[in-house]
């Protein structure tokens, strides 16, 4: 199952676009985009949270 993360749907005026399959990894890009775009450190469990609070599960991001 594939996964969409769009910057802009996390508060940032960005194109920045990021579809692979659901998996930690993805999230861990998605943290360095923020990182070195933005220059905001998240850590990998906030990450988890912002999507999860855009309607995934748990179990689902980290198959």
């Amino acid at each position: 199952m594939t996964l969409k993360l769009r910057c802009d749907d996390y508060g940032f005026e960005c194109d920045y676009i990021l579809e692979g399959e659901k998996n930690v990894g993805l999230l861990e890009q998605m943290r360095n985009h923020f990182e070195e775009e933005h220059g905001i450190e998240y850590s990998p469990e906030a990450i988890i949270q912002m999507v999860m609070n855009r309607g995934h599960s748990l179990e689902s991001i980290k198959k």
